[in-house]
């Protein structure tokens, strides 16, 4: 039987996969709180996706970090949060581990990074004092992780069904988050603020190939 992921399950895993990148960034980057209250607010919209007990607890230990002013546990909470939900996805999707991650969270866990540094750069025109060292770091793991997916794609390791003609798209557009994602790192490394705000154009076309790549690879598979 064919086994595919709809689009609702889509967004969903990528909005959790989303809390390790707002983690880093405290941690790296540490934008003040307003970065937090929103990127909170956005993941914790994954309860319309999938409302149920362990959606609501995930996201509840999400904005408790929002309370609790100790930010030596927040890592704590947010591993519970990541833990419960991705627990909630693979009881529902009831796949094999190894297929679960390569066939899935990897693919969509580059779209989560892409996101995350778009609304990062987004921050940093807020708030020009944070740190570009993190911003970098998520966009040259965003390119290493858009090249390893496209040799898994061409030699067929994942997405063995897709007809050769949307493989092709597929293979271009992670080639082309690549190319944008690490022109987005060397626009970072340019000491002007307009390096940022290049940066930050170049997450949303990355974002926006990233997401046709990840997800036609996800939908026609």
């Amino acid at each position: 039987c064919k086994r595919y992921m709809e689009l609702n399950l889509f967004v969903y895993v990528l909005l959790i996969f989303c809390i390790p990148y707002l983690l880093y960034s405290n941690i790296r980057i540490k934008p003040r709180k307003g970065f937090s209250i929103l990127f909170i607010s956005i993941i914790s919209s994954v309860i319309l996706l999938n409302f149920s007990f362990l959606t609501i607890l995930g996201s509840f230990l999400l904005m408790c970090t929002l309370l609790i002013k100790n930010k030596k546990i927040h890592p704590y909470f947010y591993g519970l949060s990541f833990t419960f939900l991705n627990i909630e996805i693979f009881e529902k999707l009831n796949f094999g581990i190894f297929d679960f991650v390569i066939n899935y969270l990897f693919p969509i866990s580059l779209v989560s990074g892409v996101f995350s540094s778009m609304m990062i750069g987004h921050w940093f025109l807020v708030d020009p004092t944070i740190s570009k060292e993190g911003m970098k770091k998520i966009a040259i793991t965003s390119t290493i992780q858009s090249l390893i997916l496209t040799p898994l794609v061409f030699f067929e390791f994942i997405g063995q069904d897709i007809e050769s003609i949307f493989r092709n798209v597929i293979l271009i557009l992670f080639l082309s988050t690549a190319i944008l994602s690490f022109a987005s790192y060397k626009s970072l490394g340019e000491k002007s603020y307009t390096g940022v705000m290049a940066s930050t154009g170049l997450s949303y076309l990355s974002l926006i190939v990233s997401l046709g790549a990840s997800g036609g690879l996800l939908l026609l598979s």
